[in-house]
């Protein structure tokens, strides 16, 4: 899935669903990047579609095919692969038996009652806040972080390397009326020592070993999303800016690259010839991009001699200029 097949199965799901103003249709998603792409919002919002996005790492417990379809999809899979597996022995399942397989894992997992059924055990529908017990939060308690929103303001800067930033050290914590009560994520006690006994002399199993706790936030720039309404204005204008943004950063990277393709200019063609003087055995590189009319002007015939007999010492100069002379004289004789 991605930004552009995103819209394509909009259009299918409007089409068929027929929502109107007057029944407008909840779409609950998770937080992929190619559903909060802005062509999609501005499609479900002007088609009276309500999308809404699941918190992070809640998708197991929240999204109803991950309860309560896929895992029996799976399990039908495995029983047809098992049985031609049987029924052919000796033979690999290739591409072409895959596609029945899966026809019939799909007519028997994904029915009606199993698709209900997941609205109703993540409590959307019949809408249900208290589905989830509190033991089914237990595994936050490792990376309990104190929440920025409840802790006051500091009066100085802050040099913490953590987003959510330690408590104040000039404020001491908030003391509990039960100090020897072990608080879960959401200020209840913990089911697992809700039943500490108070008698003297008592240790907790928490006391001999503690739960481990997850070190401090590591600093990411991937960016941290939440559960939002996405066609609501104020979100809707936030991906706008978004979508803005990365579209003038990619004009500025093609500019950028465009004048980078003008700077680079192909170089010269130039010939190396070795030079005939025994005492210089380096190179000599020569320009042969002179002008035609130049080459066939018999008037340049010293100029090309001396480009073919050009040394690189102060003698073989002299030696070259000699024989110039020598050449260049009428004959007197």
């Amino acid at each position: 899935m991605n930004e552009d097949t995103w819209p394509e199965f909009l259009d299918h799901l409007i089409q068929h669903t027929q929502c109107t103003p007057d029944r407008p249709m909840l779409l609950i998603l998770d937080n992929l990047k190619a559903h909060i792409s802005l062509k999609a919002v501005e499609k479900a919002k002007s088609n009276s579609i309500v999308m809404l996005t699941l918190p992070p790492h809640t998708s197991h417990r929240m999204q109803p095919l991950d309860v309560t379809v896929y895992g029996p999809f799976k399990t039908q899979y495995n029983r047809a692969l098992d049985g031609w597996m049987r029924s052919n022995p000796g033979k690999t399942v290739s591409i072409y038996q895959i596609a029945g397989l899966v026809n019939e894992a799909f007519l028997s997992a994904v029915t009606p009652r199993n698709i209900t059924s997941g609205f109703k055990s993540t409590g959307i529908f019949p809408y249900n806040r208290d589905i989830f017990p509190e033991e089914a939060f237990a595994p936050s308690m490792m990376t309990d972080r104190p929440n920025p929103e409840l802790q006051p303001a500091s009066t100085g800067p802050s040099t913490s390397d953590d987003p959510d930033g330690p408590l104040p050290a000039d404020e001491p914590p908030a003391a509990d009326a039960n100090p020897s009560t072990p608080r879960g994520p959401h200020g209840c006690a913990s089911p697992a020592d809700s039943d500490v006994p108070s008698r003297p002399g008592y240790v907790s199993p928490r006391e001999i070993l503690p739960l481990p706790k997850c070190p401090p936030r590591a600093q990411t720039k991937r960016k941290r999303v939440k559960t939002a309404i996405l066609t609501d204005t104020p979100e809707k204008q936030a991906i706008e800016k978004a979508y803005e943004e990365r579209q003038k950063k990619l004009a500025g990277k093609k500019q950028n690259s465009k004048e980078k393709g003008k700077l680079k200019k192909k170089a010269p063609k130039r010939k190396i010839i070795d030079s005939s003087s025994e005492e210089s055995d380096v190179p000599v590189p020569l320009d042969d991009e002179s002008p035609e009319d130049e080459r066939s002007d018999p008037g340049n015939t010293d100029l090309n001699r001396r480009k073919r007999l050009l040394p690189l010492r102060d003698t073989d100069f002299q030696q070259g200029n000699r024989l110039l002379e020598q050449e260049t004289q009428p004959d007197r004789t």
